[in-house]
């Protein structure tokens, strides 16, 4: 997930849930266009959090693979 992306859609969600209000506002929460956008901006969100934890995962995938090569391998001996 690069900044550009992540600025991107971070920029889309906001709209999206200003919208949501806006769309709220206007015609309460039952109405079928409040209902869509919300369903939209689910989608938004759940783009961010697919894009956000296969970011984590691949980092934290990293770390735990250094520990276990670093674990075996014996220390210096101070002198």
């Amino acid at each position: 997930m690069n900044n550009d992306e992540n600025l991107t859609l971070n920029q889309q969600i906001e709209g999206a849930r200003q919208r949501l209000h806006d769309l709220y506002d206007q015609y309460g929460f039952g109405h079928a266009c409040v209902l869509e956008q919300a369903m939209f901006l689910d989608e938004l969100i759940n783009q961010y959090n697919r894009m956000y934890n296969k970011h984590h995962y691949v980092q934290s995938e990293t770390l735990e693979t250094t520990s276990l090569v670093c674990k075996n391998i014996p220390l210096p001996n101070p002198t």
